[in-house]
């Protein structure tokens, strides 16, 4: 139970889980997508996972303990 509380706790993981919403949003509404050409469709879709792999790589310590 101790580990999900220190899930909570790290802004990493509050950014994944905004950008899976944000993500499920996007594929059943298609609100961005919309205003891009189809080629790049899904290419935009794959922006979230990226950026999460990209903050989970440059935080190499909780942000909560600096």
């Amino acid at each position: 139970m101790d580990k999900i509380k220190a899930r909570f706790k790290s802004k990493t993981y509050w950014l994944a889980m905004t950008g899976a919403v944000l993500t499920v949003l996007e594929v059943n509404s298609q609100f961005v997508t919309q205003f891009v050409g189809a080629d790049m469709r899904p290419y935009l879709i794959a922006f979230w996972p990226v950026v999460m792999l990209f903050a989970r790589e440059i935080t190499t310590t909780a942000l909560s303990d600096k």
